[in-house]
């Protein structure tokens, strides 16, 4: 195998070209430090790797490299635009000085385990293929081979390139007998190992290859099985490793040692998390919803819980915003498609980030849509009773607290309200908290303690005693009524 070094610093090239060749045999290295005579090399000689200082090439010349050949990029510029012209590029990665001896040599030990395999007489690939299994051993039947497997469950991110994908692994010069399984969502890969060959590097080298030949992300999961396991238990094994991309997301190479299990959830929000997202919405405080969904979604670890069950949970969570919307009359056209448009995504997104984000930019949305207005877009009477509806359940917030809010006396913000409503400060907000611990009491099993802590009283007595007033009855004869 052939490899040619561009640097800058000579002296840095034959430092390279050690630590190459003292690691690894049966490699040529050549070192040029100029881009002609680096280019002239490539049209007079074989060459099949390339390590190429960055630094000599500057961000508006075009690209000198062939496209067939596989390279290395190497850069003292630790930055964004470096990188991405690399990997634009298709540059099997950047390594930026300082960097360590061994990530050189993973890299040269990649490129010379492909070199190898694609010398491999093309007659092998187009000689008669030994069958290890097939789609009715994978669906149907109860088959027990007498020799070790490895699968890979291989997912594109974009299913448009299953085809190309499938063509790739057929011709790809894997060094043991295998079969390809394209499935709707995820591609199947059974190899056979009669000598318990290492695969692993093999799947580094096809995961580089791809990525040369593709913007489509992938994921690969490699499992390998003992004899006598099933095949139809197999199969379904890495359909649930496929699953996995909902917390993993794409663009991973994974081993797996173990099967995976989906721990158990309750899908649905208790009381109290339905009270806490009340109060999110109520106050519009974004930022407490994002930290929300973070530690209950983005924290998860494994063991995870069943995607169908976390899908279920964001749909709770959904319901919330829609209970939302209904209470403050928001039903727009735009806010309405992007409603259902987020359920979609719920039901049907691969991954998980990408749903939570696309949750928290709606209620974003939600937020604008209901900030308080600004003085002449709206009377003052509605402002103040969206102000009580966004702090009833605050024991503390009052008329005081209302009138430093407006920044004006609280006996002018009483009297102004009375002439406006016809009603009292106090009674509309003692109606409101009446209102709320209505709904609890019929709509939750929360305890009489905690449901007048949630509609904003600090007392349970004085609680019963207001509910009793208004109502007639006491909240434990309202709740079993």
């Amino acid at each position: 195998m052939n490899i040619l070094i561009l640097t800058k610093d000579p002296l840095e090239g034959q430092g390279l070209k050690w630590i190459i060749t003292s690691q690894l045999r049966d490699l040529h290295v050549d070192i040029v430090d100029d881009v002609q005579q680096f280019s002239k090399h490539i049209k007079d000689h074989a060459s099949d790797f390339l390590i190429v200082d960055l630094d000599l090439w500057s961000s508006q010349e075009q690209s000198f490299l062939p496209q067939h050949i596989q390279w290395l990029g190497i850069s003292s510029e630790r930055t964004f635009q470096t990188a991405y012209r690399a990997l634009t590029l298709k540059a099997e990665d950047v390594l930026f000085r300082p960097f360590q001896p061994e990530h050189l040599v993973k890299h040269v030990q990649q490129a010379r385990f492909r070199f190898r395999n694609e010398k491999q007489s093309t007659t092998q690939l187009d000689s008669v293929h030994e069958t290890i299994l097939t789609y009715e051993d994978l669906l149907l039947a109860e088959t027990y081979p007498n020799y070790p497997l490895l699968m890979s469950a291989i997912v594109p991110s974009d299913r448009e390139q299953g085809s190309q994908l499938v063509r790739a692994l057929e011709e790809f010069p894997f060094p043991t007998t295998f079969d390809v399984f394209p499935f709707s969502q995820f591609v199947l890969v059974v190899h056979r190992l009669s000598q318990q060959e290492d695969l692993q590097d093999a799947y580094r080298s096809f995961f580089a290859s791809w990525k040369r030949q593709s913007d489509a992300l992938l994921s690969i999961y490699l499992y390998e099985s003992v004899e006598g396991k099933s095949t139809r238990i197999l199969y379904q094994k890495m359909r649930r490793f496929q699953e996995r991309i909902f917390y993993d997301g794409y663009d991973i190479l994974s081993l797996e040692l173990t099967d995976l299990t989906w721990r158990d959830l309750d899908p649905f929000l208790s009381p109290l998390e339905q009270r806490i997202w009340i109060e999110m919405l109520e106050k519009q405080d974004v930022n407490a919803i994002r930290n929300w969904f973070e530690q209950d979604f983005l924290t998860l670890e494994a063991p995870y819980p069943d995607p169908e069950m976390v899908r279920i949970r964001l749909t709770s969570v959904l319901a919330q915003m829609r209970r939302y919307m209904k209470a403050k009359s928001i039903g727009n056209e735009s806010i309405e498609q992007q409603y259902h448009r987020l359920f979609q995504d719920i039901i049907r997104e691969p991954v998980m980030y990408l749903i939570i984000q696309k949750l928290g930019d709606f209620t974003s949305k939600l937020m604008k849509e209901t900030s308080i207005p600004e003085e002449g877009t709206s009377n003052f009477s509605e402002k103040v009773r969206m102000m009580m509806e966004s702090n009833y359940w605050d024991s503390s917030w009052n008329l005081a607290t209302c009138a430093q809010t407006l920044q004006m006396n609280k006996s002018t913000l009483s009297r102004k309200f009375s002439h406006n409503t016809g009603k009292k400060f106090r009674d509309t907000l003692q109606e409101i908290r009446i209102r709320e611990a209505k709904r609890l009491l019929k709509e939750t099993t929360a305890s009489l303690e905690e449901v007048s802590r949630l509609a904003g009283y600090s007392h349970q007595t004085y609680f019963n005693a207001k509910f009793k007033v208004a109502t007639g009855i006491t909240p434990s004869m309202y709740r079993f009524d």
